[in-house]
């Protein structure tokens, strides 16, 4: 058999990452926050873009025929001259959308590779006011603690050296790197500042300065200091031992360490936490049927100002570059809303199954989550894994039982006769823990007989698992401070 070259004609169908694409797979997977400041950056970028509400007529207001022009969500381009290429998806289904947003020109579309994720500034908010600009805020750790070392230290040698010292502390308010012999001179007067506890060197000297200002530092507290990890251990009888006081005595001193302020420095100009903005929103009918809506504040609502893009039709003339600035602009605004209301729909759509096939949580609570993965989930909408998983990342649904991350009703089934989830595990064996008697306080072998009993095939390993990332401690810290309750009474 002779070997010779030859060439060969194929088709074949692939995916192409276009502009176009990335933009709809990143509008899917932004949470609402990010998702509003990059509609508004784009705002900003385009002119034939605006927001629906900017110019709306209200009811009250007579209705005109000029209302309406250029106020159509899915416009078409403008006649005359060339016109713009569209995406081809005129009725897209889904998956299909992202997909077919490869279809289109492979236009330089930069609303995703420019935009940074910081706050832009979009159209104007009727309810915002100077005022909000003028809000008193908390001063840092550093300003509090430069004002107060300028007020304490004279001597310019010494203040320069106390602010040396300030550059080492950690936002906790410690200073664990090595000092100067200077520096060390001057650290008690340091200590000595307000909030009592900052300029220590780690935690037990930090809780040892606020006793000291309590007048409750004696040598039993000292030395249990000295031991925190047998208190981390709630080791109570060694203590009890080591500090030459009975058991009560300990449960007391550890009750007054637990009051202390292990973190100084934590009040001062803390992070503010960012709001969580729900996506869905979940209520019950008076017939008890659950409704699924969007939440229409977080949605971006944006059209097309056709008077405006007529206006600098007319303008534009023949000139090809002005014409080029205009369909591409118009085109990626017309891409934009539809993107923006397809994200809406995908994630209508994965709510309202998940809602659907969690209904026992939203009436039982953590026991009624059912084992789902994101597979369940894409079979049912018929959506690719990898878009319900986007549909579902930092996206939340408001319920009458609190405000959830859609990731949060997925989870791995347990094995067992039953159909469980492992957050609905883990609802058990807090129930169980919960409820134990002091005298029979319930170790990881004793609950796996008893979640066994209850038709839930489960490893030791796995309740331990489980138990520690609720923050529950073993069976034996959980006698010993029952045991200390139970003597204080």
């Amino acid at each position: 058999m002779t070997l010779t070259p030859r060439l060969d004609l194929r088709t074949a169908q692939s995916l192409t990452m276009t502009p176009r694409l990335r933009q709809a797979i990143g509008l899917l997977q932004m949470p609402a926050a990010e998702l509003e400041a990059a509609v508004a950056e784009e705002l900003e970028k385009n002119p034939f873009l605006e927001r629906e509400s900017d110019d709306s007529p209200t009811e009250s207001e007579p209705l005109e025929d000029s209302d309406f022009i250029g106020r159509e969500e899915m416009p078409s381009l403008l006649d005359g001259g060339e016109e713009a290429p569209l995406d081809t998806n005129d009725e897209p289904t889904e998956d299909s959308f992202y997909e077919q947003a490869a279809d289109g020109e492979p236009q330089a579309f930069d609303f995703m590779d420019s935009w940074s994720g910081a706050g832009a500034k979009g159209a104007a908010d009727d309810d915002f006011s100077a005022i909000d600009l003028c809000e008193a805020r908390a001063d840092s750790l550093e300003k509090h603690l430069t004002d107060k070392i300028f007020a304490a230290f004279d001597d310019g040698e010494d203040r320069e050296t106390a602010l040396q010292v300030l550059e080492k502390m950690d936002e906790s308010g410690y200073v664990a790197t090595p000092l100067t012999e200077r520096q060390e001179a001057l650290l008690p007067r340091l200590q000595s500042l307000a909030p009592t506890g900052v300029f220590a060197r780690d935690l037990a000297e930090c809780l040892a300065l606020q006793l000291k200002e309590l007048d409750r530092f004696d040598p039993a507290m000292e030395t249990m200091l000295n031991h925190l990890d047998l208190v981390a251990l709630r080791e109570y009888k060694k203590l009890s031992k080591l500090c030459g006081v009975d058991e009560s005595d300990v449960a007391d001193m550890v009750a007054e360490i637990r009051r202390l302020n292990p973190k100084p420095a934590a009040d001062f100009a803390p992070t503010p936490a960012m709001a969580v903005v729900p996506d869905v929103l979940l209520r019950r009918d008076k017939a008890g049927n659950f409704i699924v809506e969007l939440n229409q504040a977080a949605l971006p609502r944006v059209l097309i100002n056709r008077v405006y893009a007529a206006e600098i039709t007319a303008v534009a003339g023949c000139d090809k570059q002005a014409k080029k600035f205009l369909n591409e602009h118009l085109s990626n605004a017309a891409f934009l809303i539809k993107a923006l209301n397809q994200r809406a729909e995908t994630i209508l759509k994965v709510a309202a199954e998940i809602v659907e096939r969690q209904r026992d949580f939203f009436i039982k609570g953590a026991a009624g989550l059912k084992p789902m993965v994101l597979k369940d989930i894409a079979e049912a909408v018929e959506l690719h894994e990898s878009t319900v998983s986007r549909a579902t990342q930092q996206k939340y649904i408001a319920t009458p039982v609190g405000t959830f991350e859609l990731k949060y009703f997925f989870s791995q089934s347990v094995g067992g006769e039953g159909d469980y989830s492992g957050q609905a595990v883990k609802s058990r064996i807090k129930a169980l823990i919960d409820n134990e008697k002091p005298d029979a306080v319930l170790s990881d072998e004793a609950l796996v007989v008893l979640l066994k009993s209850e038709g839930v095939d489960i490893a030791r390993r796995t309740v331990a698992k489980y138990r520690e990332s609720m923050g529950l401690p073993t069976s034996a810290r959980r006698k010993r401070d029952k045991r200390l309750i139970l003597g204080r009474k």
